[in-house]
């Protein structure tokens, strides 16, 4: 997930969240293509064949990162 910008990381969320490319698109103000190319460099960093495949691994990459505790 490191490789990830920080727009591929709110997109990926939202992906997982379930959301449609348009209504993200909408939601973000920027084109439906965009969003389908952002799903795409995702798809691609994370190594994943599959949706269920990215929600796997990113639940992985999060439960490693290390945690702030205050």
């Amino acid at each position: 997930m490191a490789e990830l910008t920080p727009r591929q990381r709110e997109i990926m969320d939202l992906v997982l969240d379930g959301q449609p490319s348009k209504i993200i698109a909408a939601d973000l103000g920027i084109s439906q293509r965009t969003v389908e190319n952002h799903r795409a460099a995702i798809m691609h960093r994370m190594e994943a064949k599959s949706l269920p495949d990215l929600a796997r691994r990113a639940l992985a990459a999060k439960s490693k990162a290390p945690t702030i505790e205050g």
